[in-house]
Parts: structure tokens; C-alpha cells; sequence
């Protein structure tokens, strides 16, 4: 596979040790995820290397965790974004297969060997995703797109049984848990660090579409993720960042006619959301109320970012390719507003978010 240049990341190396697994966890807080997520990787059946940044972390975890030959600890001086922390992780990793994993992710027996066998037909291997606080539900089987450029959890918050347990091809996956050929990320590069955090998944899964690359579900690898995040699973700075990327998202990856029609669309989703928060359902009604109330302040203050960087977006977008099918396979990933509007709010979470993304 010939190596194609993204000069808006860091280049992969495209050397690893056949037959090994690499995981990269980028952990800034939360001790007790991060000893059980750790946990579950040592309980694999696979050769595995753990590779662990400390991204600028206050908790001492990761120098707290025991001695391994299988481990390497990466330290960063400060929090510089899950993308900074996860390319840092990835400069590290020796295995030909590579395994992005959150801290508050734990691993089902059997996930990676399952991940890896699914890799010699496809360039990507996403896992079957359950939500901690009720593993009878999903948090993600890949992500869809909304026609504005917003990744949205293919699943979330539905019943797990009788959904999405056949393999299919996917546009979107999700960093909190995904494997990569390794040749594939020499050919995309690593993660784009101007997301920080936050839409840099998508802004991934879409070079890898515009290159032809094959992402597929893996229905039989199973992992448990405690939603959280780095802002808890709700939070004004999150809402921010994964609004202002949104933007960035689309000014780089949408064809012109969806970007002319985006603004309809934003407006639509914001209307909805919004009128179910009122009441307290939805995306939207999972905020505190003083919170609910600043929303709108803040997606105008991203909406505003997301402007004064199309400069850089544009940049990125003039620098890429896309292989025939790739507007094909983005109708095809498309929903609508009402399934935005379906989604329930999440139960309130159970203990303190793991602040990991």
C-alpha cells in the first residue's frame, strides 16, 4: 500500500511486529477506569503491547500501575487533546495491528483476537460497543452522519439484542474503540491535532473513505464503555468543541452541495434538541438547566470558531483526494433529524466520568 501524504498529521510509521496488538489509551484522569480497562487488556488471548499516554494527568495512575514487560508509559507535560495524546501513543506502538481504547472502555474476552481477524478483509475493525450503566443497551456499533457534518452514535441508548450483530461496512467509527491495519494509518496518517478533541475520529474515518479503505463492524467483539470524557458527559467546553469541529468536519470532508444546505439542517437540529431540552428529553435535557441555558450562547461562540478556522479547513480540504463511490458512501451513511430527535437522555451516570475525553 503506497504511502500518501496528510500533511495536517503526524506520518505513521508503517513497520510493526506482525501478529502483535498495540492498544493506545490516552488517560488524563480517573484511576479506577483506567485500573480496570488495563485489567481487561491483560485478560486478552492475544500477544498484546499496551502503550499508555499520560496526557499532563493529575491522578498519578499511570505511574501507580504495576510493572509489565507488555507495558510502556508515554508522558506528556500537559493536556494537549485526545488527538495530540493518541498520535504521541501511536508513535510508540510496535504491532502491525493498532487499537485506539479509552480509559473508561473495558474489553469483552475474545474483543482483540475477533478485532484483528476481521483486519485481513478490512482495513478497519470497529467493536460492538455497550453501554457500563446498562450493558443490556449500546453506545455505538460506528457513528452515522448528519447531513451538517455532526457524527452521531449508530445506536445509542437502544436495546443491544437483535441490533446490528452482523458484520457491515461502516463510513464512521468511533476513537473510543477501533482497530487499525497498521499499513492503513501509514497511509492516512495519524490524528489531525487541530480537533484537540472531540470530531477527530470522523475527520479520520472520512480520509480513510475518501481513500476507498474498508471500515467493518465487528459484532462479535464486545467492549463496555462508561461514557464520560474529559468534560463529563454533558458540559459546555464539550458542547463547544464538538460543535466548532462539527464545522470543521464539514468545511473539509462534505461535498458543496450539502454545504449549502448545512446551515438548514443546523438550524433544524438546534430547534429540535432544543425544544425537547425544554422539557427535559433528549440530547439537550441530560444538561443541567443552568447549563441548558448557556447552550445557546455556546454554540454561537463555536459557530464563530468554526468560522475563523475555514482558512485551515479549506487548506485541508484542497489537499485531499477522493476515490470514486466516496459521495456514494456519504449518502449512505446520512440520517435525519428524526433520528436525532429519538434518542432518549441518558440516565444520569452512576460515579464521577473517568475525564478521558
Amino acid at each position: 500500500m503506497a504511502r500518501r501524504a496528510y500533511r495536517f498529521a503526524p506520518a505513521v510509521d508503517s513497520a510493526g511486529v506482525a501478529g502483535r496488538i498495540s492498544i493506545v489509551v490516552v488517560h488524563y484522569r480517573g484511576a479506577e477506569d483506567l485500573s480496570a480497562c488495563v485489567a481487561s487488556v491483560w485478560d486478552q488471548d492475544a500477544d498484546v503491547e499496551l502503550v499508555i499516554v499520560d496526557n499532563g494527568s493529575p491522578d498519578g495512575a499511570v505511574a501507580g500501575l504495576a510493572a509489565d514487560p507488555r507495558l510502556v508509559r508515554q508522558w506528556l507535560p500537559r493536556n494537549l487533546g485526545f488527538a495530540a495524546g493518541a498520535n504521541a501513543g501511536i508513535a510508540r506502538a510496535t504491532g502491525d495491528v493498532v487499537v485506539l481504547l479509552n480509559p473508561d472502555a473495558t474489553l469483552r474476552p475474545g474483543c482483540l483476537a475477533a478485532l484483528a481477524g476481521a483486519l485481513g478483509d478490512a482495513h478497519v475493525a470497529v467493536p460492538r460497543v455497550l453501554l457500563a450503566d446498562d450493558p443490556d443497551r449500546l453506545d455505538s456499533c460506528g457513528h452515522a452522519l448528519y447531513p451538517d457534518g455532526l457524527n452521531w452514535c449508530r445506536g445509542r441508548g437502544e436495546l443491544a439484542t437483535g441490533r446490528y450483530e452482523e458484520p457491515e461496512d461502516v463510513l464512521l467509527f468511533s476513537g473510543a474503540a477501533v482497530a487499525f491495519r497498521r499499513e492503513s494509518l501509514a497511509l492516512l496518517g495519524g490524528l489531525d491535532e487541530g480537533f484537540w478533541a472531540y470530531g477527530e475520529d470522523a475527520d479520520l474515518s472520512l480520509r480513510a473513505a475518501r481513500l476507498g479503505l474498508r471500515c467493518r463492524t465487528v459484532p462479535e467483539a464486545v467492549v463496555v464503555h462508561r461514557v464520560g470524557g474529559s468534560f463529563g458527559r454533558y458540559g459546555l467546553r464539550k458542547a463547544f468543541l464538538v460543535e466548532r469541529n462539527r464545522i470543521r468536519v464539514a468545511l473539509v470532508h462534505l461535498p458543496v452541495p450539502w454545504l449549502l444546505v448545512a446551515p438548514l439542517w443546523t438550524a433544524a437540529r438546534v430547534v429540535g434538541l432544543g425544544a425537547l431540552g425544554g422539557a427535559g428529553r433528549g440530547v439537550a435535557g441530560g444538561y443541567p438547566p443552568g447549563q441548558r441555558a448557556m447552550l445557546g450562547p455556546t454554540l454561537l461562540a463555536a459557530w464563530g470558531a468554526g468560522v475563523l478556522a475555514a482558512p485551515g479547513s479549506i487548506a485541508r480540504r484542497m489537499s485531499l483526494t477522493s476515490v470514486q463511490g466516496y459521495a456514494g458512501a456519504l449518502r449512505g451513511a446520512r440520517i435525519g433529524l428524526r433520528t436525532l430527535l429519538r434518542r432518549p437522555a441518558p440516565e444520569p451516570p452512576r460515579r464521577t466520568p473517568s475525564q478521558t475525553r
